[in-house]
């Protein structure tokens, strides 16, 4: 027979459900975490990498229209005005900057060494040729003079008794009484004794000259410009203590333009405007060579003073005005290239063509040019800073330049 089940007995842990029959949740809910972080992320990078391929693709869109752009603007030829110059006669007026000079200056100083014993002039005074300056102390090379002169006074007495000596051994030889070698004794005695004479009145003579040059005169008539302020002092030989200068004849050295040079003549007169007045002068120099490294021309010119209006060492600007008038073209100040004193462009079958010009500045501006482009060509009216020879353009207007008489002053 079947026996019945036993009814196990309750227990403590009757009603826990057996561990092992279980499935563990934490586990899933990682994995469903897991797959929607992994997804999220692939979604967030699919809007990055989109947003960075229109972005790419904007800019690389942004760059062929630039270059599109900057390809037709290469294509395209610029126009550009052109004005033909206008002939005209010009009378040069040739400005130059320069410096006045005292006509003639000098440092002046003792040739001799001693004490200073006499200050005769001050400064400012006006002095006249071999006029007294200062003198030193001269009782020493008195002395040596008085010495000489004494020397002077023993050799001639010696010449006197070797010249009787000789007359006397003379006779006395042609009568037989003395032999020959006595007569020729005497005779040099004489010849040394007239020697000693000549050396001693050379020493007298240098005596004198020492004594002069203890004395300073003044080489011409001029104006003291620097003396010393007192006597007692040492000084040695060519030390400049004064400084004499002739402003009643002044001289101007300037300089001039390169091209400027061929307008001024030696002969040509020149005008100074100063604060005081208008001084005339005279150009007396005109070098030959340029400077290498101002490239300018050196020039000088002789300036009468007698008014003294000029002060030496003052810088002024001189004024030479042409005798005859020359022949230039009138171009506005504008054809100049950005950046350059002289060069335009002049256009050639629609090619830029760059050109030299020699030119002067008229009072309103104005370029007088003497050479560098034809009377019929067209220049370039403010050329582009980028502009080069050899560029085509396309030719606009031209403009047209009013005729006015120049006056201008060449630098």
């Amino acid at each position: 027979m079947n026996q019945p089940l036993e009814t196990p007995l309750s227990s403590p842990n009757a009603d826990r459900p057996d561990p092992t029959l279980v499935r563990p949740r934490a586990p899933l809910i990682g994995i469903i975490t897991g797959v929607l972080a992994v997804g999220g992320f692939l979604a967030w990078s699919g809007v990055r990498i989109q947003d960075a391929k229109q972005k790419r693709e904007t800019i690389a869109t942004q760059r062929n229209e630039d270059a599109k752009r900057s390809a037709a603007a290469e294509k395209a030829v610029p126009t550009v005005s052109t004005i033909v110059p206008v002939a005209a006669t010009w009378t040069p007026v040739v400005e130059i900057d320069g410096t006045i000079a005292a006509g003639q200056s000098a440092e002046l100083g003792f040739k001799a060494g001693g004490r200073i014993a006499q200050i005769a002039v001050k400064v400012g005074d006006s002095v006249k040729a071999g006029q007294l300056l200062a003198a030193l102390d001269s009782s020493e090379a008195s002395a040596q003079l008085r010495a000489a002169e004494a020397q002077v006074r023993a050799a001639e007495a010696q010449l006197v008794l070797a010249t009787d000596s000789e007359r006397r051994t003379s006779v006395m030889v042609q009568s037989g009484s003395a032999a020959e070698v006595s007569g020729v004794q005497t005779a040099q005695q004489k010849a040394l004794a007239a020697a000693q004479l000549d050396a001693s009145r050379a020493q007298v003579t240098l005596g004198r000259v020492s004594i002069g040059n203890h004395r300073l005169t003044a080489p011409f008539a001029g104006s003291v410009t620097r003396a010393p302020e007192g006597v007692g002092s040492v000084v040695g030989p060519g030390s400049p203590l004064f400084e004499l200068a002739d402003l009643t004849k002044l001289k101007l050295k300037g300089t001039l333009g390169e091209h400027d040079a061929s307008l001024v003549a030696v002969g040509d007169k020149l005008v100074i405007e100063g604060e005081r007045g208008a001084t005339e002068g005279t150009v007396s120099a005109v070098l030959g060579s340029v400077d290498p490294t101002t490239r300018r021309v050196r020039i000088e010119a002789e300036v009468k003073n007698g008014s003294g209006l000029l002060r030496a060492g003052s810088f002024v600007r001189a004024r030479v005005t042409g005798k005859s008038g020359i022949a230039v073209l009138t171009l506005p100040h504008n054809v100049l290239r950005p950046g350059s004193q002289d060069e335009v462009f002049v256009l050639k079958g629609g090619v830029l063509a760059s050109r030299r010009i020699v030119h002067s500045v008229s009072s309103n501006g104005e370029l007088l040019v003497r050479h560098g482009i034809e009377a019929d060509a067209r220049v370039v009216v403010s050329p582009k800073p980028e502009a080069v020879a050899g560029d085509r353009v396309v030719e606009g207007p031209a403009q047209a330049l009013p005729a006015a008489p120049p006056t201008a002053a060449a630098h």
